[in-house]
C-alpha cells in the first residue's frame, strides 16, 4: 500500500486538518496527477503549517507517444470497420435467395443447421426477414412469413408457434410487420458463420417432408367437428354457382379457397378436410373423395397445388387469382 498523510494546525484561528489515505500500486497510478502537490507523503507532524510537498508524479507519456497512440486507435477503428464490411460483403441476401417474381424469396439452401426441426424452421424465419428487409428495402408482413415458409417447404403445424417464439426473441413487430432486433441480429451472424461451415450439417426435415407427404393425413373426430363450423360461416361463393366448375382442378380451387383465404381458418388443410369441406357446402358438386385427393397431388396441377412437410395443401399464386377472378365476374 502506499501511505499519504496529510496535517495542519493554525494555533490562533483554531483551524486543523487531518487526512490519511491509502492507495495500492494499481490504484496509484490513477490518482497521482489528482493529488500531486496537495497531499504530502508522511510529512512529520509539527504545530506549524506543514509546507507542502510536491508527490513524485507517475511517469507521463510524451506527445509523440501520445500521437503514436491516437494513430494506433484510429488504424483499430479502420480494422474494425474493414472486418464489419468483409462479413457484409461475405453474406449477401442473394446467396441465399431468389425472388420468385411474385413477391416470395425461395432459399437455394434447405439447409439451416439446426439440430432439429424447429430451429431449421425459427432460423429460416431469421435468414427470411432479414433478406427481406435488404432486398425489398421494407419491412415482412407477418403473414406474408407463413406463406413464405410454405412455399420453401418448411411450413407445418408446428410453424407458427415457432415463429411466434422466435418472434418475440429476434423481431421487432412494428404495425404487422416484422425486422431484426439486436438479438436477431447477433442470431443472424451466428447463423452465417454455421451455413459457412460446409462440415457442419443440420436435421434433414426435407427427407421425412417426403415419406410424409406421399399419403395424405386422415380426417379426425375433431375435424368434422370444425367443417360443420366452417360450413356454417359465411362465404362470398354462396351466391356462386359451383355447378360451372366442371374441372376436378377448379373443384379443388373452390375447396382450399374458401377455407384459407375467404374463411382464413387455416393457411393449408388435409385433403380429406377439403373434401368434407366441399361436399358439405356444395351439395351440387360432383366429386369422390379419392378423385380430389389425387388431384391435389397431379404433378399436373403443380402451379395450382402445394404441400407442406406435413402434406397439408395449399393454393400457388395463381390458382388464388383464378378464384378471385371466379368472384369478381360471379362465374367461372
Amino acid at each position: 500500500m502506499n501511505n499519504f498523510s496529510l496535517e495542519e494546525e493554525q494555533s490562533d484561528s483554531n483551524y486543523s486538518r487531518k487526512l490519511n489515505l491509502s492507495f495500492t500500486d494499481n490504484a496509484i497510478d490513477k490518482v497521482a496527477s489528482v493529488l500531486g502537490g496537495y497531499v504530502p507523503l508522511v510529512p512529520p507532524k509539527s504545530p506549524k503549517p506543514v509546507a507542502q510537498q510536491q508527490l513524485a508524479l507517475p511517469f507521463l507519456q510524451t506527445s509523440e507517444e501520445n500521437e503514436q497512440l491516437d494513430q494506433s486507435e484510429i488504424m483499430t477503428d479502420e480494422a474494425v470497420e474493414t472486418t464489419a464490411k468483409n462479413v457484409l460483403d461475405n453474406n449477401s441476401p442473394s446467396d441465399y435467395f431468389e425472388k420468385d417474381g411474385q413477391g416470395f424469396l425461395i432459399s437455394n439452401n434447405h439447409d439451416y443447421k439446426g439440430k432439429n426441426k424447429k430451429l431449421q424452421q425459427q432460423r429460416f424465419s431469421i435468414l427470411y426477414v432479414w433478406a427481406y428487409n435488404s432486398l425489398n428495402r421494407e419491412l415482412v408482413p407477418n403473414d406474408h412469413l407463413t406463406q413464405a415458409a410454405q412455399r420453401n417447404g418448411v411450413y407445418d403445424q408446428n410453424y407458427p408457434t415457432y415463429l411466434k417464439e422466435a418472434a418475440n426473441r429476434f423481431f421487432t413487430k412494428l404495425d404487422g410487420t416484422f425486422k431484426l432486433n439486436p438479438s436477431g441480429r447477433a442470431e443472424l451472424s451466428k447463423i452465417h458463420a454455421e451455413m459457412q461451415d460446409s462440415d457442419l450439417s443440420g436435421s434433414e426435415y426435407w427427407n421425412s417432408t417426403r415419406k410424409k407427404s406421399s399419403r395424405s393425413p386422415r380426417a379426425t373426430k375433431e375435424d368434422a367437428q370444425r367443417v360443420e363450423q366452417w360450413v356454417q360461416m359465411p362465404s362470398k361463393f354462396d351466391s356462386f354457382d359451383v355447378r360451372g366448375l366442371n374441372t376436378r382442378s377448379d373443384l379443388a380451387i373452390l375447396a382450399l379457397y374458401d377455407i384459407t383465404k375467404e374463411l382464413k381458418v387455416e393457411t393449408s388443410v388435409k385433403p380429406s378436410l377439403a373434401y368434407e369441406y366441399l361436399t358439405k357446402r356444395y351439395k351440387t358438386v360432383s366429386i369422390t373423395n379419392k378423385n380430389l385427393s389425387d388431384t391435389l397431388s397431379d404433378k399436373r396441377y403443380k402451379k395450382y397445388f402445394e404441400r407442406t412437410s406435413e402434406g397439408l395443401c395449399y393454393l400457388t399464386q395463381e390458382s388464388e387469382s383464378l378464384a378471385e377472378s371466379w368472384i369478381s365476374k360471379g362465374s367461372i
